[in-house]
Parts: structure tokens; C-alpha cells; sequence
């Protein structure tokens, strides 16, 4: 049983060292080790699979990782996009400078619910100081 179920080369080995040591207790080495050659041929399947089971699990996990870095990637431009309508709505509101403020402000925001917020508080906020003191990225 523990041959059957460990979870890696290491342990499968160990299990074999001491199923070996069982069969040939002492110095009956050679019928002994002809029997561990047979168990290791027998464990060929065993070591296979957690190879296949770690390459599947590589694999997922790559996979997952390659779609989020697509979604941040194909996300980006729409996020550069809000940034600058945000940024031309505020200097269209409140004037220039407050407009390059923000800009320096919302430079690292890609948050899509922040950057909602900070579109209501241009709406909201009713001077350039005001909007710049509540937008505190």
C-alpha cells in the first residue's frame, strides 16, 4: 500500500528500500535485489504517473497563468483610456492644472471600481481642490 500511494520518487523509494529489506533480510542480497528489480519494473506505472500528474499540473497552472496576463494585457489599453477621459474630464471641469494633477495621480491606477469612484467624485466634487483631496491613489 505505501508503494502504491506515496507522492513522489523520494518516498516510493524509501517504501522500496524497506519492502526490499523485508524480502531479504541480512545478507541474501542476491535474490533479494532480483526481487527489488522486479518492484522497481512494477513501479515503473507509479513513478510515470507523477510525472504525467506533475506535468499536467505545470501545464494548468501556466495555462491559468498565461490567461491572466492576456486579460491584464488586453485590459490595459481600456484602463489607459479611462485614465485619460477621466483626466480630460477633470481639466475640462476644473482647468489645466487640476487636470495635470490627476493625470500624476491616476498614473498607476488600473483598478476599474477606483477609477469608477474617481469619475462620480468629478461629478460630484464641485472645485479642483476639493476633487484632488478625495482622490488620495
Amino acid at each position: 500500500m505505501r508503494l502504491r500511494y506515496t507522492a513522489d520518487e523520494g518516498e516510493y523509494r524509501e517504501a522500496l528500500a524497506v519492502l526490499a529489506e523485508l524480502l531479504s533480510p541480512g545478507d541474501a542480497a542476491r535474490e533479494g535485489l532480483v526481487e527489488v528489480q522486479r518492484l522497481e519494473d512494477l513501479g515503473g506505472p507509479v513513478v510515470d504517473s507523477w510525472f504525467a500528474k506533475s506535468l499536467r499540473e505545470s501545464g494548468r497552472k501556466e495555462r491559468a497563468e498565461g490567461r491572466r496576463e492576456g486579460r491584464r494585457e488586453a485590459e490595459a489599453p481600456a484602463r489607459r483610456e479611462q485614465r485619460a477621459t477621466l483626466v480630460r474630464l477633470a481639466r475640462r471641469k476644473f482647468g489645466v492644472e487640476t487636470g495635470k494633477k490627476l493625470a500624476a495621480l491616476l498614473e498607476g491606477v488600473s483598478d476599474p471600481d477606483r477609477l469608477a469612484e474617481i469619475a462620480d467624485l468629478i461629478i460630484d466634487c464641485s472645485s479642483g481642490p476639493e476633487l484632488l483631496g478625495k482622490t488620495d491613489v
